[in-house]
């Protein structure tokens, strides 16, 4: 078989914290073929040697295909032909790594995911893994279609009932899988991509120990690296921290400090217009600053909403009738606070409850916990 070669224009990097090929050594060359289409174009995305996302693309020739490029290190990328919708459940999406070697793939029309790679080691355990995890969801298919009808005809009874007796039990196996595969692969770069979309549901404590575990190779990859980060941005606002310190201007343009309230119990509650279960909290945070304010509490909202969200921002919180200091720098997820507070891919609600010494003793108080912890804490 003869494949058209795609030629890209690669950005060389002289030097990067992750880098560790120089010119051809990092090169990834992935040929193919997709079964029941000659023609047309198939996509790969990936990140580069400078850490940049790229979409690269060729055109079949006879149904065979070939992608260059330059990586660092085994990366997941997406592969995928014409996609009927942007879901990743697309029968021509997948998911797969690709490492700077040389790769070879079959695939077929409207069944992506069972495509086959050779040369690609990381490859070959995450198929492993992925193997394990069609495993499980065959034997709880059942629990999905009995999800899916409940929820089709509104039967918030039986919903609610899968996702309490039976949804824990499949989550529970669900983690089992994950942790046995860090445990039998510490030295895979896969293990690195589980454990970080854990870092937002794993106590910092378990988190660390799982980091540890893995091999040097894989602690300096792109995801171990992040997952370190995660860790020493979690570290600083764990229970007993001092809480990092901000300027900011209120809703009247008013600059104030968090240090401003030192003496005080300060809830630093964040929230966003758009947020639903932010908002449903709003009734429990004005019942306990009704009964404490005057006791040494006060809260500071500071909302996560972006300068085109600003008049939503302003009517919500006249709407909800909110009396304690507001907050917002609109930069959203990227704002200096939110990064200060290790909240990007936490999502919200979110609190900190800070005593009058300035350090975090307690987060993440939902409903009236709020108030029955600060009775607990002020006479």
């Amino acid at each position: 078989m003869k494949y058209l070669t795609c030629l890209f224009v690669i950005s060389v990097l002289t030097s990067s914290a992750f880098a560790q090929t120089k010119g051809k050594r990092g090169e990834f060359v992935f040929q193919g073929k997709i079964i029941g289409l000659d023609t047309g174009y198939i996509y790969l995305a990936y990140t580069d040697t400078s850490g940049k996302y790229r979409l690269d693309s060729c055109f079949l020739h006879h149904g065979g295909f070939q992608l260059k490029g330059y990586i660092n290190e085994p990366s997941l990328a997406r592969f995928y032909g014409k996609i009927r919708s942007r879901d990743i459940d697309d029968p021509n999406f997948v998911e797969l790594f690709i490492e700077p070697t040389s790769m070879q793939g079959v695939f077929k029309v409207d069944d992506f995911k069972r495509g086959k790679v050779t040369g690609s080691k990381t490859q070959i355990e995450y198929s492993i893994y992925h193997a394990s995890y069609d495993s499980l969801d065959n034997k709880w298919q059942q629990m999905f279609v009995e999800l899916d009808k409940a929820r089709a005809e509104n039967d918030t009874v039986k919903t609610e009932k899968i996702y309490n007796e039976k949804m824990p039990v499949y989550r529970k196996q669900s983690d089992d899988l994950d942790y046995g595969f860090l445990r039998k692969f510490p030295d895979s770069y896969v293990s690195a991509n589980i454990l970080f979309y854990k870092t937002q549901i794993l106590p910092v404590a378990s988190l660390k120990t799982l980091y540890e575990s893995l091999s040097k190779t894989v602690q300096n990859s792109y995801d171990g690296q992040r997952i370190k980060g995660f860790i020493q941005k979690a570290e600083k606002v764990a229970i007993g921290m001092p809480a990092p310190e901000f300027i900011e201007l209120d809703l009247n343009e008013k600059t104030f400090s968090l240090k401003d309230f030192r003496g005080k119990y300060v809830l630093l509650d964040f929230w966003a217009s758009w947020c639903i279960p932010c908002r449903a909290e709003h009734p429990y945070l004005k019942q306990a600053y009704s009964k404490f304010q005057d006791k040494g509490f006060t809260i500071i909202s500071f909302s996560l909403d972006k300068l085109e969200d600003k008049d939503a921002w302003i009517d919500a919180i006249a709407k909800d009738d909110l009396p304690w200091i507001q907050a917002c720098d609109f930069k959203g997820w990227s704002g200096k606070v939110v990064n200060e507070y290790n909240l990007f891919g936490k999502g919200i609600p979110a609190n900190f409850l800070i005593s009058p010494q300035g350090k975090i003793i307690a987060r993440d108080l939902r409903g009236d916990r709020v108030e029955k912890t600060l009775a607990k804490l002020i006479n």
